[in-house]
């Protein structure tokens, strides 16, 4: 029987296989970004180390993004190709080991390699993810559970931020941590204190590896991804390769979808990146904070802001669609950045300006990707959220920071965010308003064609 018009099954929502994979999604991309989190809140002391400036970090940063940005497509085309649940946990696993060896890194050469192929990697979650939570999803909640699913982003900047404040603060735990490493012939005690106290941080990305492992045993395979395999062995379509993905998506069926989605995934991306990496080093640098100062104002509001991620799924599902949303949340969160950069009202201010900020800016997100991975087929999803958001995002990631990075040299920190960001989020809006409106809760066939 058909439910009366108007009402929400929210109990469709207590599926125990949905569960399980949202769960162990979340709970995954939480620690992947709980890892990625560190070098954002490691960047003064590193920039201390190994004797950098704000353009060499940004340098990192970009060529970081730049790399994702092509990696990301064969991580979907991986995906798409060998299943859901393999990706996921091998991503995972091998994504903190590159985080926690950044503890060991005694070169800028290898910190630099250990960060590329530790966000190549922590990016190559993002088609995996969208892909298996929209597939498990409800139709009616599919929005929404995709949605909160990026608040594993804000979360795992929230708990990296308070480990960050724990143990960049704490001479007595480098102590003992440095005398075990210099027990080992891993590094000198005096390398884990002081200003090398960041190392103590990335050690905690070693404990994410057996996590993962385990993670492989409890997640199970995605069933539409199974069903559209088994469609696929059976029809003229098996085998279909990596070109027969690309050329599907750049047919004129779904060309417009991609060129729109690109033009809003890279000027978020770019407004994000330009921001996010580098607010501990303004708040430390710009307003005076100290460096836990610093790093309890953006880790806290994250994790306020996680709200906004919720918000805006429910908005977008529920009240409105996930174009008008982000568009919504995008042209609110413009003042809101605008305040952050230029309103020096104090510590408790910061916070609060910077929670509003990442609710309305970074919460956009969690409709925006939902929007990106559920208008397109089954077949070629994972390589479309890939294809789509994933190269867009990772180029805005890539060239943004280099550019907010110079320009802060020679105009500030606040002008180099305001001729960045501002424009960046308002064309990011403005784009999405021209994508296609789709009502939330149809059914993933009949959006897709």
């Amino acid at each position: 029987m058909s439910e009366p018009a108007g009402r929400v099954n929210w109990r469709a929502l207590l599926n125990p296989y949905f569960l399980q994979v949202f769960g162990i999604c979340l709970f995954g991309w939480t620690l992947a970004n709980m890892d990625q989190a560190f070098f954002g809140y490691a960047i003064p002391p590193i920039k201390e180390t190994f004797s950098i400036g704000d353009p060499q970090i940004g340098l990192i940063l970009s060529a970081s993004f730049l790399a994702a940005a092509f990696f990301i497509v064969v991580a979907g085309l991986l995906t798409d190709r060998y299943g859901r649940r393999m990706m996921f946990s091998v991503f995972l696993a091998v994504s903190a080991l590159m985080v926690g060896l950044f503890s060991l890194a005694e070169t800028l050469a290898m910190l630099v390699f250990l960060r590329l192929v530790g966000w190549c990697l922590c990016s190559g979650m993002v088609p995996i993810i969208n892909s298996y939570v929209v597939e498990a999803s409800p139709a009616r909640f599919r929005g929404f559970n995709a949605g909160i699913l990026q608040i594993g982003y804000p979360l795992g900047w929230f708990i990296g931020g308070l480990l960050a404040v724990e143990l960049m603060g704490n001479p007595a735990i480098g102590r003992s941590v440095g005398a075990f490493l210099e027990s080992l012939d891993l590094l000198s005690a005096e390398a884990v204190q002081g200003a090398g106290s960041w190392r103590l941080l990335f050690m905690v990305a070693f404990l994410v590896i057996p996590i993962a492992v385990v993670l492989y045993w409890f997640i199970p395979e995605s069933r539409r991804f199974l069903a559209e395999k088994e469609a696929q062995e059976a029809s003229s379509e098996a085998g279909m390769t990596a070109r027969d993905r690309i050329a599907l998506l750049l047919s004129k069926q779904y060309i417009r979808r991609v060129s729109l989605g690109w033009i809003a995934s890279l000027t978020f991306g770019g407004a994000y990146a330009g921001t996010a990496f580098f607010f501990p080093t303004f708040f430390h640098e710009v307003r005076g904070h100290t460096l836990e100062e610093a790093n309890l104002i953006v880790g806290v509001s994250y994790g306020i802001g996680a709200i906004g991620y919720i918000a805006s799924s429910l908005v977008g599902e529920f009240l409105t669609t996930r174009r008008n949303t982000v568009a919504i949340w995008v042209f609110i969160a413009i003042p809101i950045c605008a305040a952050v950069f230029w309103l020096d009202l104090g510590l408790e201010a910061d916070i609060a300006l910077m929670a509003a900020m990442t609710f309305f800016f970074y919460g956009t997100i969690a409709v925006l990707q939902t929007y990106l991975a559920e208008v397109f087929p089954t077949r070629v999803r994972a390589t479309a959220v890939a294809f789509v958001a994933g190269i867009g995002i990772n180029i805005g990631f890539a060239v943004y920071p280099l550019v907010v990075g110079a320009l802060a040299v020679v105009i500030g920190w606040q002008w180099a965010f305001t001729v960045t960001v501002l424009p960046s989020l308002l064309l990011t809006g403005v784009s999405t308003l021209f994508q296609i409106n789709v009502r939330s809760g149809e059914r993933l066939e009949d959006i897709s064609d």
